[in-house]
C-alpha cells in the first residue's frame, strides 16, 4: 500500500491524446481502417507493396473517404524514421474516446468490463487492449495518469485498439461504486491476499480493476473493489507484468463463461 490514490484524478498524459501521431505496418494500419473509429488523415502506401494488399488497402481508404498516396519506401521511411514500416504509414486524428456513461449502458447481458488504474507503458495498454479484444471485454476504461492511445499503441495491440471500445473516468472511486450498485462485481487484480481467479465465480457481471505497472491499484480504489483476485504461481519471480496478469484473467473469466461453470462468488 503506497498512499497513492485515484478518486478524483484527471490524467496527466490524456493531453497527449493529440493528432498528427503516426501508425505503421500492415496489420495495424489495416485494422485501423477496418475499424472505422479512429480518424485517419493521410495514408502513405510504398510503390512496391503486394497488389493483394494493395488493393485492400486502397479499398479500405476508399470506404472512410481517405486519400491513398504511393510513394517510395524512401519517403515512409523519412517520415517514420524506421524501416519496419511494411510499406504503409498512416497519420492519425485525435484518438475519439467513447462517453464513459455511453459506453456503460450500451451492452446486454453479463457485461465484462476492464478497468485500468494509471497504465503508463504504452507496449502494456497494446497488449492489454489486444487481449480484451480477442477475450470479449465489453468496454475499456482508463483512468488516472495513463499511457496516451497513440500509435505505440496501436502497433503494440496488433490493431486491436480500433476494435475495442474505450471511455476515460476521472474518478474511478466513484465509478466502482457506480458499478457496484448496478450489480458488478468489481474485482480487484493483486499479487497479495487474494483469491486465486479459477476458485471464483466469473461468469456474472464483472469488472477486473488492473493497476499501475509500478505501485499497484490505488489505495482508495482497493479499498471499495467488491474483492480482490489474483493468479496463482509456482515460480520464484515476484509477480507477472499488468499485460500478462490482465490477459491470464481475462481468460478465465472467458473460459469460465465458454463452459458455464459455476463457483463461489469473489468477495470479501
Amino acid at each position: 500500500m503506497d498512499g497513492r490514490s485515484s478518486g478524483g484524478k484527471s490524467s496527466g498524459r490524456a493531453d497527449r491524446n493529440r493528432p498528427g501521431d503516426w501508425i505503421w505496418g500492415r496489420r495495424a494500419v489495416l485494422e485501423t481502417l477496418r475499424g472505422g473509429h479512429w480518424p485517419i488523415r493521410d495514408l502513405w502506401v510504398s510503390e512496391r507493396i503486394g497488389e493483394h494488399v494493395s488493393e485492400e488497402l486502397r479499398d479500405l481508404a476508399a470506404e472512410r473517404g481517405v486519400e491513398l498516396r504511393k510513394v517510395g519506401g524512401d519517403e515512409i521511411r523519412a517520415r517514420c524514421h524506421t524501416d519496419q514500416h511494411q510499406g504503409v504509414l498512416v497519420r492519425m486524428g485525435e484518438y475519439p474516446f467513447l462517453a464513459l456513461e455511453s459506453m456503460l449502458a450500451e451492452t446486454d447481458g453479463s457485461p465484462l468490463w476492464l478497468l485500468l488504474d494509471a497504465v503508463q507503458d504504452p507496449h502494456n495498454l497494446g497488449a492489454i487492449l489486444r487481449s480484451a479484444e480477442i477475450l470479449g471485454v465489453d468496454g475499456v476504461v482508463v483512468s488516472g495518469d495513463h499511457a496516451p492511445i497513440n500509435g505505440h499503441v496501436a502497433r503494440s495491440s496488433a490493431g486491436a485498439v480500433s476494435h475495442v471500445r474505450i471511455a476515460r473516468s476521472g474518478n474511478l472511486v466513484a465509478l466502482v461504486m457506480q458499478l457496484r450498485r448496478d450489480g458488478v462485481n468489481v474485482l480487484a487484480a493483486v499479487a497479495e491476499d487474494s483469491r486465486a481467479a479459477r476458485s471464483c465465480d466469473l461468469a456474472g457481471p464483472v469488472a477486473l480493476v488492473v493497476g499501475n505497472e509500478g505501485h499497484g491499484v490505488a489505495d482508495d480504489v482497493l479499498e471499495i473493489c467488491s474483492g480482490r483476485i489474483g493468479i496463482e504461481q509456482t515460480g520464484r519471480t515476484e509477480s507477472l507484468n499488468a499485460a500478462v496478469a490482465a490477459g491470464v484473467l481475462l481468460y478465465e473469466v472467458d473460459r469460465q463463461r465458454r463452459e458455464a461453470k459455476d463457483g463461489p462468488e469473489c468477495s470479501n
